[in-house]
This record gives structure tokens, sequence and C-alpha cells, in this order.
């Protein structure tokens, strides 16, 4: 009886064991599991949609310009809509400020290997194991956040590699001509004689006449001196800016590499998560939705307008290819052009500042921050770079030209996630023509400044910045297009 009592406080103490520690740890699942409430499963494809002949400019649900932060729209609550209006103040900006992307990777990079600690110190059960998804997810978001600014600052990269190709370009023909002129004053001296200045002093008929030689040789002696010292400061500049173009380069090669492995890393984090699957699946059919549909408008706006906007590519590489063609035609054609007008100039010409010299300025000179370029974004394809920046900043003509197309009824000027249906995607509009093929779109505008017919010199204001069309905040859609089609804009474009 003794023996069997003992036996019943013996197992009556361990059930109250394995119940208190039951409880406990219940209760640590649900602190864990409560904290975890706070993180929304949000992440996007690195694909496109188009502007115009795209979609909208970020994924639906995000944020333009900032990563994590509310959009404009949303800071300017009601702005959009009060019918008011007042004139910018538009303040020139200093460059690109590339700091800004290193300082954004620093930032994701520190939430990277945040993500990565809890991740290792998930355990293997089921409920940790639902956190881990959770987690991979929340990798999979910062991933794509940085994917993003590295295509952002690979695009600004791009636009400085090709504005100093030029420069140097400019610097080389600079280089060129100052040396044609140093050729034919040593032709001149060589056939004048080899006579020194004292000889041509002591062959004065009186003192006035030695007067006027020795001016003579004084300024023929400076003329010599400053084609000298231009040739030299020439040199000196043209060494500067490729010194300038080789560091760019260096770094367009590192950012490239960087943006490769990191699209490695998220396609292995992908396959890692079955739920990262299912919900990319989901939004791909959701993206192919809208990509429809907005194919059909988009053929239906370019049918209107098919003497100015051509295309035969649907996206990928088929389109990436036509841009390529239509880049190495446009880039034959610019030669020619360049050669002529220099030529003109070199002969004394007067040439008006209507004319085009077909050199692009950048049309936003309040704003140089590229939010997207050309190329296949969320399953469709961006025709041009993307410059956001204030509501009703001043656009800029990039080039002179006449206004041949424009659009003014789209009243959808806030952010959006789909297309209100006006101008194409392109909301209000405008297409200059600056002849020999050549043509410039403005799109996403709040207001015009210029009519159909009106002929404008670069740098004339032509219209103001607005978020009218497929668009989810206030930026400028900014094409260069060559007989009808795409061209990257990045590559022709001057940034001062």
């Amino acid at each position: 009886m003794n023996r069997l009592s003992s036996l019943k406080r013996v197992l009556s103490f361990l059930c109250a064991a394995v119940l208190s520690l039951g409880v406990a740890s219940n209760a640590q699942f649900n602190k864990n599991a409560g904290a975890e409430e706070t993180y929304t499963e949000n992440y996007s494809t690195d694909e496109d949609i188009s502007d115009g002949q795209e979609l909208s400019d970020v994924p639906p649900g995000d944020g333009e310009y900032d990563y994590g932060e509310p959009t404009q729209q949303e800071d300017q609550g009601e702005q959009y809509d009060s019918g008011e209006s007042e004139e910018p103040q538009e303040e020139e900006a200093s460059g690109f400020d590339i700091s800004m992307y290193a300082e954004q990777l620093r930032e994701i990079s520190e939430k990277q290997q945040a993500i990565n600690k809890e991740i290792d110190s998930v355990e293997e059960d089921i409920e940790a194991e639902e956190k881990k998804q959770k987690l991979l997810l929340k990798k999979i978001n910062s991933i794509n956040e940085e994917i993003d600014v590295l295509n952002q600052y690979m695009t600004v990269l791009e636009l400085q590699i090709s504005t100093n190709e030029r420069n140097l370009e400019r610097k080389q023909n600079e280089i060129d001509e100052a040396i044609e002129e140093f050729k034919r004053r040593l032709r001149a001296m060589y056939i004048a004689g080899s006579d020194s200045y004292t000889d041509i002093v002591l062959q004065a008929d009186d003192f006035y006449d030695v007067l006027m030689r020795l001016e003579l040789i004084k300024r023929v002696a400076k003329h010599d001196d400053s084609m000298i010292d231009n040739l030299v400061r020439i040199k000196e500049e043209y060494e500067k800016i490729q010194k300038e173009l080789d560091g760019q380069k260096a770094e367009y090669d590192k950012q490239s590499d960087e943006y490769n492995q990191k699209r490695q890393v998220l396609t292995q984090l992908y396959s890692s998560s079955m739920k990262a699957q299912m919900e990319l699946q989901a939004q791909n059919r959701e993206l192919e939705k809208q990509n429809r549909a907005y194919d059909n408008e988009r053929m239906s706006f370019e049918g209107t307008l098919s003497d100015v906007l051509k295309s035969s590519g649907t996206g990928g590489t088929a389109r990436d290819n036509e841009i390529l063609a239509t880049m190495a035609l446009a880039d034959e054609a610019l030669d020619k052009l360049h050669e002529e007008y220099r030529q003109r100039v070199s002969d004394g010409e007067d040439i008006p500042d209507s004319e085009p010299d077909y050199y692009f300025d950048w049309p936003v000179p309040s704003s140089y921050n590229i939010t997207y370029g050309v190329g296949a974004r969320w399953g469709s394809y961006h025709n041009g770079i993307d410059i956001g920046g204030d509501h009703g900043a001043l656009i800029r003509a990039s080039e002179s030209g006449t206004v041949i197309r424009t659009n003014t009824t789209c009243t959808h000027d806030y952010g959006k996630s789909s297309s209100c249906g006006c101008g194409g995607g392109y909301g209000n509009f405008i297409i200059l023509d600056h002849g020999n093929g050549f043509i410039t779109l403005y799109g996403h505008l709040s207001a015009l400044d210029v009519d159909i017919g009106d002929t404008v010199k670069a740098g004339d204001v032509i219209g103001r910045m607005g978020s009218t069309g497929f668009s989810t905040g206030d930026h400028l859609h900014f094409e260069i297009r060559y007989n009808g089609y795409v061209m990257n804009p990045v590559y022709y474009v001057d940034i001062k």
C-alpha cells in the first residue's frame, strides 16, 4: 500500500511539471506571435508596367520616390483637387547627388543583416516555420527595394557617362581645331621668312615706324602664346573629363555586378519559400490581367498617333533589340547633323536659337531625381525615363522645335494604381518635333504652357509637373524618339 501511495505522488508531481512547462511555452509563443503581427507582407517583382507605352511607375501599393515613406500625394492631402495654383519657385538643382544612393543601400544592408539574424535564430517546429516564411518575405521585400535603388543609381551613372563621352567628343573637336589653327600660323611664319624681331625693327624708316613695328611684334607674340596656352588648357580639361569618365565606368561595373548578385539571391529566396512563390504567382496573374487591359488601351491610343509614335515589339528582348537598332540609326543621323552644324559655325553662319543643334538638354532643372529608366518592368515595358519632383515644377523644352501634339483633357491629377484612361496612360502630354525624325514627349503634366503649332527654343517653359494619366505620383515621363521609335534618353541628354 505504501509503495502504491508513493507511486501516485510521483505521477502527480510529473503531471504538474509538464503542465507548468506547457503554459510557459505557450505564453512565450504568444508573446513572439504578437510581436510578429506588426510585419506587413508586401513585396514586388522587378518587372515593369509601361507609361504611355508604359504602365504605372511603381508596383501597386508602393510609394514612388522614397522607400517606406508616405507618397507625395498623401503628404499633400487635398492639394491636387483644390483648384488653386501658384507660380512655382523653380530652383536650379546642382546636379546628381549620388551619395544618397550609397546611404539608401547602407540602410537596406543593415535591415537585411537584422533579418538574417532572426532567420538563423528560428527553431525547426511548426510555429517557427511560419515565422521563418514571414521573415523570408520580409527579406525578399528588402532585396527588391535594394534592386530598385541599384536600378536608379545605374541609370544616373549611364546618364553621367554618356554626357562625359559627348563632352570628350566636343573637347577633341576643340583640340583638332586649335591644332589646325596653330599649323596655319606656323605655315604663315615659314612663308614670311625667318627674319628675327630685331631685323624687323631695324627696317623701320623712322621712330614712329619703330613703335608700330614693336606693337605689331608684341601682339603677334601674345597671339602665339595665347594659342599655345589654349591648347594646353583644352588638353587639361580633356584629361580631367577622361579621368572622371573612367571612374564612373568603374563604379557602373561595380554596381552592375552587385545588381546581378542580388537578382540571384532573390531567385534563390523565392525558390526556398512556398508562400512567396504562391503570392508571386497571384501577383503575376493580377499584373497579366492589368497588362492585357492596358495593352488594348495603348494600341488604341497609338492608332490615333500612328504617324508620331511607333512600336513593333511588345516587351522583353524583342523590344530591347528594337531600341538598340533605333539608336544605331539615330547615332548615324546625329553624327551627320552635328558635323553639318559645326561646319556652319566654322563658316561664320549666324544660326538662330530656334534651330536645334541636336544636343538634348535636361528637361527638369529643379530636379535630378531619376525614379526609373527604359526597360522591362512589372510585365510590360517602360519607354522613357521618370524624373520625380514637386507638383507644378517647371518643365522645359529639351531641344528647340514645334509643338505637334498635346492632351489637356485629363483631370485626374493625383497618384493612382490603375489607368484613368486619359492620353493612353500619358495623361496630359506634349510632343515636340525637332525635325530630321527626332521628337520628344513630356507626360503626366498638371498644366501646359504651349499650344499646337507653337515654336519653342531649348530651355523654354512648356508645362508643369503633375500626376495625370497612369501615374502613382508627381513626376515627368520623358521620351526621345527617332522616326517614331523609342530611344533611351540617358544616352542623349546632357546634364550640366
